[in-house]
């Protein structure tokens, strides 16, 4: 027994140690205006790691099908500081990957409109809030493209100006109907996709007031098209928490939009090109 408690605390102390190990270099890498963009991401040293993990292996993965170009998007700009770093972080995956990459960020401009009902969750949400400074907004902006307008609107005109191959969405309306609407844009044909494309889920986690569960908001819309839909499906990166250096609350909200009729869908994307497990001697 008290060996058992010895091993317990000593694995206990390497564990700490390596926690204060990562964290103190996930802190350099935040300060380091040198550090390499991989190395930041590895360590989360980012102000948006969830943008940068989706856009970097969308771009991996358009790479290794030969893709040229991805479009990213963010639903739900607010006051545009998400839209102005994933700008930063599609800059920096172009020069890590040399595809390039196309960020749009979809809002109405003035802020959420009325819930409709209990499914928007308006003891969370109220409408005006989240309003955008358009001109602000658009005066830092180098890329990025704002799409102004009810997302039910503006994603017929998006898709008849033919972007490139979406990689990752950021889905961040909050409303259930708001949701359900910029989904529509999942069943527009596969030429306007890749095969997988990484999407971030921001209203399935909040704070104490925030109840989410799969009978109202985001995860509601989610189930619903997942219902809808035979051949595709947004589901969870499963263990992803345990791919990472840090454990993130963003982890939890990454998910992938799976088109398994897509042409692409089983072309091999690995970069290993050979998996072997030979025979211990």
């Amino acid at each position: 027994m008290f060996k058992r408690l010895t091993r317990y605390l000593d694995q206990k102390k390497l564990s700490q140690e390596k926690n204060h190990d990562v964290h103190s270099k996930q802190a350099a890498l935040f300060s380091s205006k040198d550090a390499h963009f991989t190395e930041k991401l590895r360590y989360d040293a980012l102000p948006r790691a969830n943008y940068a993990y989706g856009t970097y292996y969308a771009a991996l993965q358009a790479r290794a099908l030969n893709i040229p170009k991805i479009s990213t998007i963010e639903f739900g700009v607010a006051g545009g500081s998400g839209l102005v770093e994933l700008e930063n972080i599609a800059f920096e995956v172009e020069k890590e990957t040399g595809v390039v990459v196309d960020v749009y960020g979809f809002d109405t401009g003035s802020g959420m409109p009325q819930p409709k009902d209990y499914r928007d969750m308006p003891y969370v949400w109220q409408p005006g809030f989240f309003k955008m400074d358009v001109a602000a907004l658009q005066a830092r902006l180098k890329k990025a493209q704002l799409v102004l307008g009810d997302v039910e609107e503006t994603i017929g005109e998006f898709v008849k100006e033919k972007p490139a191959p979406i990689g990752f969405i950021s889905f961040d309306l909050d409303y259930y109907y708001s949701t359900v609407e910029a989904l529509k844009l999942c069943e527009q044909d596969s030429e306007f996709f890749l095969p997988r494309v990484y999407c971030y889920l921001d209203d399935i986690i909040g704070d104490d007031f925030e109840i989410h569960n799969h009978f109202t908001g985001e995860l509601l819309a989610i189930d619903e098209f997942n219902q809808r839909h035979e051949k595709r499906k947004i589901d969870k990166i499963n263990a992803l928490r345990y791919k990472r250096m840090l454990w993130s609350p963003w982890v939890e909200q990454m998910y992938v939009f799976h088109i398994f009729d897509h042409p692409h869908y089983c072309t091999y994307v690995n970069p290993k090109q050979n998996w072997e497990a030979p025979l211990n001697k």
